[in-house]
Parts: structure tokens; sequence; C-alpha cells
């Protein structure tokens, strides 16, 4: 298979194709190495007993079938009936797969030995044929085989040519669809030969393992001078090792770019991100539970917040002793505790282990500000053989700092709101406490200025029309706060409401204002979002109103436009008029902030602030584009109805 059919080959060397096999291998090196020398896909399988040469080649054969190529498996240390019975134990239907031709069982007399002696090019004959039948005559994917290679061990047979022949099927087969795993025991064949072979293949499968093999030296370079013999042993066990710490940085670098992805995305609440973590690191971890736990040492109290999955014992809002769980021992640091053995680690008797069942357990200790710490962990029935890696602490410890900065926030935002709610009631009924007074302060004026008129000379009139102004100026601020406290306590639940529609009576509302003004309004299309239709009306209300109020001496020129961003909408209320200046435009959005004197503009200096404060009750934002004497453009962005 050539280097450029790799969604093939890279698959079974890597991510899948001994699928009862642990492949750990890192797939985009071995993609380099081919694509550097031009190998196509050539495994050899170096087996030291018969479970070993099965354990690779039986799901090798699997994956081919369920991928339609056609397999084809050269049987000579073995029996054809052995071979067959593995395939039968490995899960392969043998009998359905020899009816279509899928699977086929040859010797070395029907292959490497069909003319009475080994010839490569006849062999290589014998290839290309059986390719061309598989993918234009019968419709197969490509061709996928599995030889066993102690037919070369015959007198017969030189060894040199079956290593030159193994060589060369490096470059052969470039362009084709061709997967080869050539079998060799170790009992079986001597140290050169053995050392010769792996040097001719571009990976090399030991213990269940298929490993990129960095001695591998392409047919120019094989051929091109002598070679010291390998140490096989220290070979392919430092083959091994490499293919461990390879697919160890695969296995981090994938589930840290995981965490990524879950963390990362910002229309996801933090139930499902957690709940995803909790999948991700019970993937990572091999455990079988992930959880989080309110803990309070001083109380010895545990009371479980959330866990992955059901569980007999460990549920929601569920409270146990902490001294009772393994949860007791996690530290102030926050380092990740394991307990592998709760047996022989003071823990038999408690309910974590007596009751829950709990065998393993990884976890870490997150200190919440201002609030209650949590337990973040992962458990099994099943006991772990092996202790958990630094790799795994250290990815347990990026979970809980992501988790951790969540919940000090949504404990900042719960405590922001519950402020908020104070200050709104408070505000309420601060404004509701002084309407009365203030009455009572405009009506004495009023009195007083109608039984004492005659009395009063020109200071004392212009004084109580100073009074009278100031307590209706002390109204308007009063009822404007009312309104601003109400936005939250008093809105109505969302629903679909019709943008086009609502712009039409907000519109009508204003006619009389702009027949007075002359102004021009132009709307395009509004489309249909979700909301309180009252605050909305509000909203528009304000911001055209606005936009005729400060076009100063033009004529008003009004325009507003939509348009879409991501799963919201954006409308905009565009005017020609005087502008604001940048250093003004966040402070305008403030309550009771003003630009101008009222003897310039009127109003109570609350508008706008009521204005973002409905677009943010919506979850949207809002904001201002201008400069002095270029108009302005108010833009906020609503959650569309259909996204």
């Amino acid at each position: 298979m050539s280097k450029q059919q790799s969604n093939k080959g890279t698959t079974f060397g890597l991510d899948g194709a001994l699928s009862g096999v642990e492949t750990r291998q890192k797939a985009s090196a071995i993609h380099d190495h081919q694509s550097g020398d031009g190998s196509n896909d050539h495994l050899a399988s170096v087996y030291d007993n018969q479970d070993d040469q099965f354990a690779a080649v039986v799901p090798f054969i699997k994956e081919g079938l369920e991928q339609g190529e056609q397999c084809l498996y050269v049987a000579d240390d073995n029996t054809t009936e052995t071979v067959l019975d593995a395939l039968r134990e490995g899960g392969i239907d043998v009998e359905a797969a020899q009816e279509t031709g899928a699977l086929s069982i040859c010797t070395k007399a029907d292959t490497y030995l069909r003319t009475g002696e080994f010839e490569p090019e006849t062999m290589v004959e014998f290839w290309e044929e059986t390719l061309a039948e598989a993918r234009d005559r019968e419709g197969y994917e490509g061709v996928r085989a599995a030889a066993e290679m102690t037919w070369a061990l015959e007198e017969d047979t030189g060894l040199d040519q079956l290593v030159r022949y193994e060589a060369l099927l490096n470059t052969i087969y470039e362009g084709d669809d061709y997967v080869v795993l050539c079998q060799y025991n170790r009992d079986r064949f001597s140290t050169d030969v053995l050392s010769d072979v792996i040097r001719s293949h571009p990976l090399v499968v030991y213990d269940g393992t298929v490993c990129q093999n960095f001695y591998y030296q392409p047919p120019d370079e094989f051929f091109g001078t002598d070679h010291p013999p390998l140490d096989v042993d220290q070979t392919v066990e430092g083959l091994l090792r490499h293919a461990q710490t390879q697919r160890e940085l695969t296995e981090r670098d994938r589930f840290q770019s995981q965490l990524y992805e879950i963390t990362s995305e910002p229309e996801r609440s933090f139930d499902e991100k957690l709940q995803d973590i909790f999948e991700l690191g019970c993937e990572r971890f091999d455990l079988d539970l992930g959880g989080m736990a309110r803990i309070d040492p001083r109380a010895d109290l545990l009371e479980v917040e959330y866990v992955s999955d059901s569980h007999d014992h460990l549920q929601p809002n569920v409270t146990v002793s902490l001294s009772e769980t393994y949860c007791r021992v996690l530290t102030d640091s926050g380092n990740p505790i394991s307990i592998t053995a709760p047996a022989d680690e003071g823990f038999e008797g408690t309910v974590a282990y007596e009751e829950f069942g709990v065998k393993s357990y990884l976890g870490t200790r997150l200190r919440v500000k201002n609030g209650l710490d949590r337990s973040f962990f992962f458990v099994s029935h099943e006991s772990r053989n092996t202790p958990f890696s630094d790799a795994e602490r250290t990815f347990l410890k990026s979970m809980g700092q992501w988790v951790q900065q969540e919940l000090e926030r949504r404990e900042y935002e719960q405590r922001l709101k519950e402020s908020n709610k104070r200050l709104e009631q408070f505000a309420h009924a601060a404004s509701h406490d002084l309407q009365e007074p203030l009455r009572m302060v405009s009506s004495y004026l009023q009195l007083l200025e109608a039984r004492y008129a005659n009395d009063l000379d020109a200071d004392a009139e212009e004084f109580i029309e100073f009074a009278v102004d100031g307590a209706d100026r002390m109204r308007d601020m009063i009822d404007g706060l009312l309104e601003y406290s109400r936005i939250e306590t008093e809105g109505e639940s969302f629903e679909p409401v019709d943008l086009d529609a609502l712009a039409d009576e907000v519109l009508a509302d204003l006619q009389l204002r702009i027949e007075e003004t002359d102004a021009e309004v132009t709307v395009e299309d509004l489309p249909q979002v979700e909301g309180d239709a009252n605050q909305l009306r509000q909203l528009l209300q304000n911001l055209i109103d606005n936009a005729i109020e400060y076009s100063g001496d033009k004529q008003p020129q009004v325009a507003i436009s939509t348009g879409r961003a991501g799963k919201m909408w954006r409308i905009s209320v565009r005017d020609e008029g005087i502008g604001i200046s940048p250093d003004d435009q966040d402070r305008i959005f403030e309550v009771f902030e003003r630009l101008h004197t009222r003897n310039e503009y009127e109003g109570a200096g609350i508008g706008l602030a009521l204005c973002e404060r409905i677009v943010e009750r919506h979850g949207g934002k809002i904001w201002v584009d201008s400069e002095p004497g270029d108009g302005s453009t108010f833009s906020f962005t609503l959650p569309a109805l259909y996204t």
C-alpha cells in the first residue's frame, strides 16, 4: 500500500488494526516515516509462541474483512485447520468469509513455491495478479495478506533471497492497496536472518504492540552496504519501549486536546461540560465512575454533588461521613491521591469499601474560594493491578483546575446575582417609599403658589418654580429607578417575538413625534427572536426615540438593520445626528449619566441604562459606534428563535 493510501494501512498499523492487540503507535510519526521513503504498509510480526502469533494476526485479518478487503493467509508453521480455529475463536465467521471469497487460506505450494522453488519475480507477479483480480473483478477495496514465513527454512530456499524479497516489497506496491504481515517464529529463524528481517520492515509487531521501526532501511540503503547483525532481544525490546513511550505521549496529547475542546466550547453549560469531563476521565484512567462532592472536614461531612453515571450508593445529595470515604486522605495541596489496595491502606471497614464496594480511587481536592471545598474523583469496583502513572495524576489535576475555576466563577456570579437582587429590592422599596413624601412636597408647593400668589414677589415665585421643577425631575428619576428595578423582578417569561411586528407597533406609538420632527425612519426585515415582548418594545422605542432626539438641527434620519451573529441576531439603530465622543461611550449606559444639560436635552439619564439591562436579561450585549458629528449606531444582540 502506498504512502498516499494512508487511511487503510496507517489505520491498521496504528489506531485500530490489531483491535484485539494493544497498538501503541503514533500515527503521524509512521505516516511521516512512510512518506519520506515510499514504503508501503509492510509489517513483520516477531513472535515467541503460538498465542503471541494469533494475538496479532487474528485482529489483523478481522479488520481487513470489516474494511471490505480480500484477505489471504499463507499457512506453514500451523496447519490450515489450526489457523481456521484461531480465526473462529477471534470472532470471525470463517465459513461465510470463505464462501464469499473474502478469505482464503493458502499454503506455500499455492504461493511462494508454486513453481517448485522460490523466485522473487514470480511471487511479485502472484501478488500483482491477486490484487488486480480482487480489486477490479471482485470489487474488493484491496488485499490484506498474512504469511507464515517458516517455508523459507527449507534447504533449497536461499535466505538471502528471502531477505532481498522482503526489502523489495517496500517499493513494488507503491500506489496499491496492499497490507502485508510477515510472521517470523523467533525459535526457528537465526539471529542474522531476524536482524535483516527487522531492517527490511517499516513496522514491527512484538509482544502485541505495533512498533515504529527506527532500524528500518529503505531498499537503496539496505542493499548498498553491509550491516552488522542486530541483537534481536535488545532490538525488539528497544522498539517496544519506544512504542510504549510514543503511545503514552500520543495518549497524553489526545486526552489533553479533548479536554481543551470540551472546556473551550462557549455554547455548552457547566453541567454538560462536566459530564463530558467525567466520561473522558473514565476513559483515561480506565475507571467506572467520575464524581464530585462537597466536603467539610470540620463537620466530617461529604455530600455527593455530581456523578457521571447511575450508582446504587453514590447519588447526588447523598451525605456520608467524610471519615468513612477515601476522600478523607485528600490534602490541602490539591495533589492527586490514589488508592489501589484499600484493605492494605486502612480502609477496610469503611462505608466506601464495605458498602459502596470501591476498590480503586483517584481523586484530588479543589479549594473553592468563598465556598465549600470539593472532592473531584474517579472510582471503580474493580481492583487495579498497576499504580496510577504521573501522567494520569497530572491529567486529573488539569481537569480539577478547570472545574475549580468554574466553581469559583459560578460562586462569584451567584453572590453577585444575590447582591444585585438585594440592590433591586432596595431600589424598588426606596423609590416606592419616596413617592409619597415627594407627592406631599409637590402638593404643598402647588397649594402655596395658589393660595398666596398675590402675596409673593417675583423672587418668591421664581423660588417656588425652581422647587416644583426639582420635584418633577425627582419624580422622573424615581419613576425611572422603579422601572429599572422591575426589569428582572417583573419581567415576563420569554416567548417567540416577531421584531417586524413589534417595530410597527413602536413606530405607531411614535407617529406624532415622527410627524412633528419630520423624521424619516427606515426598517429592514427584522427576524423572530426569543424574548420578553414588552421589554423589547421598550428597548426599540428608547433607541428610536433617542435617535430622533439627538439628531441636532438636521432632519432626523433613522435606519434599523439586522444581521446574524452565530446563534444571535444583531439589531442596529443608526442615526445621522450629533454623535458621541469615544471617551463617553461607556458611561452613557450607566444610571443617571447625562452628556448634556437639561436645557439642551430633556430626560432623566436612565433610558440607555434600561436598554442595557433589558439586553443583558436576554443574554445579549449592547454597544455604540460613534464619532462626534458623524451620527451613532446602537447595536444589540438577541437570541435567535431558530438556531
